[in-house]
């Protein structure tokens, strides 16, 4: 889901991977495993990003670090529940217990942008270094689970400096591209209302918002399972401990996939949680 249990230092471990791939896109793709500082990158990794054909699937551990400091889901869903006097049951799934007080009354929607909008709030290097990869914007392909709008500042700050030149393509859930075929910034759960048009309803937080966009409407499940048969795909920052988006994991079929890997310093159990999903 949108949280992901964050500490500075493995958001410093994280920002670090990511510069390292950044820096080193240009050399060394033909060695089997490219071994960048304490990170083994498989070459795959680094054909697709050559290739055109890698996806960045962000999480929100990637906005959780300074000066971005935004909530994971788990904090995000008290932050929402503050003065209602309610709050999740032991092991209670988060999206369940917002889904109770949307049904009890209380705006989640609504409630969510403030705690998602702290002052101050900027991108950090992590967002930038996910960008440089892509070294131009008509190759720019990341996906986010994340509601907040740092990665368009984080491109901004870029296009100002000369990086890059015309700005991505924007989409926000439900309103998804073909995931076979697309360039730019997906909010696959939707993001913060930015002009009247937007809807603070979009954003994926309760159980039933779930379930529309993964069951009864099925527009995250389309574009997703597309992405993952069409591209590399690089979890960043990403827990996958959704229980939906686990199942779908487990029922992609392997020979049909491009390939999915994952950005994390979790060893022994962990690791193998990741290898049940096939992201290795």
């Amino acid at each position: 889901n949108y949280g992901f249990a964050q500490t500075p230092e493995r958001h410093h471990s994280l920002q670090s991977q990511a510069a390292t791939i950044a820096k080193r896109i240009n050399t060394d793709t033909r060695k089997i495993m490219a071994r960048f500082g304490s990170v083994d990158f498989d070459e795959r990794i680094l054909n697709a990003i050559r290739d055109d054909k890698l996806v960045i699937f962000a999480g929100a551990g990637v906005s959780m670090g300074s000066p971005s400091n935004l909530p994971g889901f788990c904090k995000l869903a008290k932050d929402i529940a503050s003065g209602t006097g309610l709050v999740p049951e032991e092991k209670e799934p988060l999206d369940r217990f917002l889904g109770s007080l949307n049904k009890n009354g209380i705006d989640v929607h609504q409630r969510a942008i403030k705690p998602l909008s702290p002052d101050g709030s900027k991108p950090n290097d992590l967002h930038r270094n996910i960008i440089r990869l892509f070294r131009d914007s008509k190759r720019i392909r990341l996906i986010t689970t994340n509601f907040d709008l740092l990665f368009e500042e984080a491109y901004k700050k870029l296009q100002n400096d000369g990086s890059f030149s015309e700005a991505p393509n924007v989409y926000r859930a439900p309103a998804l591209p073909q995931g076979y075929d697309f360039n730019g910034i997906v909010y696959v759960h939707g993001a913060l209302p930015q002009l009247s048009s937007h809807r603070a309803k979009d954003m994926v937080l309760t159980d039933a918002d779930f379930g529309r966009a993964y069951l009864t409407e099925g527009w995250a499940r389309r574009f997703l399972v597309d992405v993952f048969r069409e591209f590399t795909v690089l979890f960043i920052g990403y827990s996958h401990n959704d229980a939906i988006m686990n199942y779908l994991a487990r029922a992609l079929p392997a020979d049909r996939l491009s390939g999915r890997f994952a950005l994390t310093d979790t060893d022994g159990k962990g690791k193998e949680n990741w290898k049940l999903l096939g992201i290795e």
